[in-house]
């Protein structure tokens, strides 16, 4: 088996005012969003929102998200974005051969409100 390179995927640190506030990581290719963290000293305060507008700008067009993401969710809404299926799903590895003698808990993600 060989598995070979299609895509590049480019992580780009975001900076305003001179401090590190989070990072987005981009396909080129495909123009598309594939991860976007503001680091929460930074959150709430409006980066996300300008880094979202900005890359539309340049034709990113296209991103995923998770559904129990509100907080994403609300920031790709207000920046054009609108929800287009609901294809994504949370998967673990389970060895088959060991859950037959277990009984597998999946923990507790949801968050406190």
């Amino acid at each position: 088996m060989k598995i070979e390179k299609t895509e590049t995927f480019i992580e780009h640190d975001i900076i305003f005012g001179g401090a590190k506030v989070g990072n987005v990581e981009l396909c080129p290719e495909r123009k598309e969003i594939t991860r976007l963290v503001i680091f929460e000293p930074y959150q709430d305060r409006g980066y996300g929102t300008e880094v979202i507008k900005e890359l539309v700008k340049e034709g990113y067009n296209y991103l995923w998200v998770r559904a129990d993401n509100e907080k994403a969710i609300h920031v790709y809404e207000k920046c054009g974005f609108i929800k287009d299926r609901n294809t994504m799903y949370e998967m673990r590895y389970v060895n088959k051969a060991e859950s037959k003698s277990k009984e597998w808990i999946l923990p507790n993600r949801s968050k406190k409100k």
